[in-house]
This record gives structure tokens, sequence and C-alpha cells, in this order.
């Protein structure tokens, strides 16, 4: 199936349809900023592919794959989130506490009560949310 697909300069896709686009809408998408191809491909180009490097193919975008030590530490705990490539953003509660520079996240617990922590990296799917409940002691 033929597919128009509207890309962004970072090769996200923005928008594709099977239908026909005419100069005057490629002209309107290259005003705000996204680049056109037409692309005979099997699978339909949404949020998990991305463009590759000269606009030919699609590419299905990787997925997170991160163990953490524990979901329910207690204050002053560490824990640890391996498997995560460098480069990788680090939400906590929706708020970005930097990139990591390394393949391990260690997380020492310093207040208790419940965090959602997420990860974020270009040509990545979205990262769903991990909750973690830090405890007091004795709980």
């Amino acid at each position: 199936m033929i597919y128009n697909i509207f890309y962004k300069s970072d090769k996200d896709i923005a928008w594709s349809t099977t239908a026909e686009v005419n100069d005057a809408i490629k002209t309107a998408q290259a005003e705000l900023g996204l680049s056109h191809v037409a692309l005979d491909i099997a699978n339909h180009p949404d949020e998990n592919f991305y463009m590759n490097s000269d606009a030919t193919a699609l590419v299905e975008k990787s997925v997170f794959n991160c163990v953490f030590s524990t979901l329910t530490p207690a204050i002053d705990e560490v824990v640890n989130v391996t498997g995560l490539p460098a480069g990788t953003e680090v939400f906590r509660n929706g708020e970005s506490m930097g990139t990591m520079s390394d393949t391990t996240l260690t997380l020492t617990t310093q207040e208790p009560g419940e965090y959602a922590i997420k990860f974020k990296k270009a040509y990545y799917k979205t990262h769903s949310a991990v909750k973690v409940i830090v405890k007091r002691y004795g709980e």
C-alpha cells in the first residue's frame, strides 16, 4: 500500500495517509517543517516507527527493556535500574531529572511516597511510567 508520510527533522512521523496528497498540501506541510515521502509499505506508519536516514524505509522504534531492583524500597535504600541505553532522559512524576551518560540508573530514596519513573529516548517507543513506592522505616 502506498503511504504519503510527513515526518519531522528528527525523522519522527508526524502523520500519514493513503489518500492522494497534492502539491498544496505538501507545500503547506513543508512550511510547518515537515518533509514528505511516498512509500509502498506493509506497516501502517504510526508513532512506533521513524524514517531511516535517507527516507527510503520505516524503522521500528526500540523498546525499553529495563529492570528495577525493587519497586518498594524503604527510605535511604538504593534502587538500581539496569538495561537502559546511554542518553536516556529520566522523568520523576513528569519532571525531567536529566539525561543518563551510563546504562544503569541508581536512585537513592530519601522521601516516602509514590513516584512515577519514566524514560524517553529518540527512536524508542513511549515508555509507560513505573510506580516506585518508597516506604517509611518499618512499613
